[in-house]
């Protein structure tokens, strides 16, 4: 018998003890909040603010839950939804004129896409909008500022516009000095999941998918860029490999619209709308102009955002979140009984995880699709096991730069036996009653008869991911399976091949959602937002540690949220796209 690695013994005394220090710390934070408004913020200013504050800098929640925990562990700050809530309901409403952006960096290319399409809308409803940045450090975050009829720059500042680079680390040399032998199975040549741990560098097949993906956001990137300065899209190709640019050569270049200091420019709107605090902050609009109704009919949005496992959804101590099979799966049934509910949009942005758990919620969806509409709304990803919990609702819009298909399947185990043995001097002995009793056990590498049957296993889940993928897109068993084998797309490349319905964002899919539960054009609805967020004690009893994961790099993040993954699901096989290119 043994105990999983991330459990660990503790007294009742030493558990009280800790409840008490987290709900001291908890109040606290709250008593912290309340005083710093009272403070500095106090009430709202009365009379009307014109200009709608919309601040960027690093990655985007899809959602926020609200609770006072949320400010210990860092996740402020309004979400995605709500920023293309706010920009939308800002673009009808007649008493805002403008828009300022401040940009400090991007969140992921596909979350980017969207809150741009957001300003371009803003804009066509004929409202100025201004983007200022102090550095543009990075390709999407000039991108993103572009969106704006005017760019601000900062005299010290740059613009980062220098190409898309995509980083991989390959343990395989690692492993070898510390004697842990990598042993998995892909199906097939594009599922490079394992890659990272099998190998020391990438190989044809995984190179092939990262230049493709590279060059399709790269060719969106270059024509976004052209549009919104007026330039040709050579012209942003020649700029491109001159980056990255100082200010002045930025502003010599028609990249930007001037330089200035960021007090400038509000002093320059102040002027501009003859106010002297016209400036309203998106989160504090949008508590007061709400689009949805609190009753009546209405749409559930359901989100599934982060790594797919059994068991129920958890934020992970060393960063992401954990998209839980029967939290996901309780959600579904929620709106599904809820006969208020006319239509679920399902968003989704993850990179899959557990093949049991993903099919669980797809035969969900299924259910749920038989009594109303299912919309699926791809995020930055939804790739392996998150495309295949879209595949077969009603309609599945994503961005043109959501990394999505991954059609494919992967298993095995690292082999930590050696490492045991010759480098801690630690000798594991074990019993077993059953011939493969120890086929998933790590101290040992598979032998022909484990290998072989792992192996018939990967070939029957690949069939099955084939085939559902098929039924759900309409097309035969032949007509999908080129698509397959564990290649990642675009979202404009899997439009092409027929993955996907539709290029478009959350606010998309809550229309066409709209559309078909029978809302009238304009007509207001309750937003049932699911699942719901976990109380303070269920925080509390799932959280094992705190660790700030803004501060740890973004590929260790990922491996550990595979670790985390193999811990929950030991001896599954896995839908997973590791290896997903940021682009910056």
């Amino acid at each position: 018998m043994r105990q999983s690695g991330g459990e660990f013994l503790m007294t009742r005394a030493g558990k009280l003890a800790l409840l008490l220090i987290a709900l001291t710390v908890a109040l606290a934070a709250v008593l912290m909040v309340g005083i710093a408004f009272f403070m500095i913020g106090g009430p709202a200013p009365r009379g009307p603010r014109p200009v709608l504050a919309v601040s960027l800098g690093g990655p985007l929640p899809e959602n926020r839950s609200p609770g006072p925990l949320e400010e210990i562990f860092g996740r402020g700050g309004p979400s995605l939804r709500e920023i293309l809530e706010g920009i939308d309901q800002a673009r009808k409403d007649p008493k805002i004129e403008g828009l300022l952006l401040e940009v400090d960096s991007a969140p992921g290319w596909a979350q980017t896409e969207e809150v741009r399409a957001a300003l371009e809308a803003f804009s066509a409803e004929g409202k100025w909008s201004v983007a200022f940045t102090e550095s543009a450090g990075s390709a999407g975050a000039y991108y993103l500022a572009t969106a704006c009829q005017q760019v601000i720059l900062a005299p010290p500042g740059e613009v980062g516009l220098y190409g898309l680079r995509a980083e991989t680390p390959f343990l395989r040399g690692l492993f070898d000095k510390l004697r842990i032998q990598p042993q998995m199975a892909q199906r097939k040549e594009f599922k490079n999941a394992a890659d990272i741990y099998m190998r020391r560098d990438y190989s044809p097949a995984h190179r092939q998918a990262m230049n493709s993906l590279l060059g399709a956001i790269f060719e969106d990137l270059v024509g976004g860029i052209a549009r919104a300065r007026e330039l040709t899209d050579e012209r942003v190709r020649e700029l491109v490999d001159q980056g990255p640019f100082l200010a002045s050569e930025a502003l010599d270049a028609s990249l930007v619209d001037r330089l200035a200091y960021k007090d400038e420019v509000l002093d320059e709107i102040k002027q501009r709308v003859g106010q002297e605090k016209p400036f309203i902050r998106i989160e504090e609009y949008l508590r007061h102009h709400r689009a949805h109704r609190s009753r009546g009919p209405g749409i559930a949005l359901i989100y599934a955002v982060g790594t797919i496992a059994r068991g129920e959804s958890d934020q992970q101590p060393l960063g992401g979140t954990m998209v839980g099979s029967k939290t996901i799966i309780r959600a579904l049934r929620e709106a599904r009984e809820d006969d208020s509910i006319k239509a679920v949009v399902l968003r989704i942005d993850s990179p899959g995880g557990s093949y049991v758990a993903s099919d669980l919620m797809r035969r969900e969806i299924v259910l749920t699709r038989e009594k109303k509409p299912v919309i699926a709304s791809m995020g930055n990803v939804a790739a392996s096991g998150g495309y295949f919990i879209a595949m077969q609702t009603d309609h599945i819009l994503a961005d043109r730069g959501t990394i999505t298909g991954s059609i494919g399947v992967l298993s095995g185990k690292l082999v930590t036996g050696r490492f045991w043995r010759e480098v801690t001097g630690i000798n594991f002995s074990g019993i077993q009653i059953g011939e493969n009793a120890d086929m998933y056990s790590s101290l040992e590498p598979f032998d022909e008869e484990g290998w072989k049957r792992l192996n018939t296993i990967l070939d029957t889940i690949y069939a099955d991911f084939v085939g559902k993928a098929a039924e759900g897109r309409s097309m035969s068993f032949d007509q999908l399976e080129p698509l397959a084998h564990g290649r990642v797309w675009t979202g404009s490349q899997a439009l092409e091949r027929g993955l996907i319905d539709e290029i478009g964002g959350l606010t998309r899919a809550l229309e066409i959602a709209a559309e078909r539960a029978g809302f009238g054009a304009g007509q207001s609805y309750r937003l049932l937002v699911l699942p719901h967020p976990p109380g303070l004690m269920d925080m509390l009893r799932r959280r094992r540690g705190l660790v700030l994961a803004s501060e740890l790099p973004a590929s260790l993040i990922d491996l550990a949220q595979v670790m985390q993954v193999l811990e929950r699901t030991s001896g599954e096989c896995y839908l997973y796209a590791a290896d997903l290119p940021r682009i910056r």
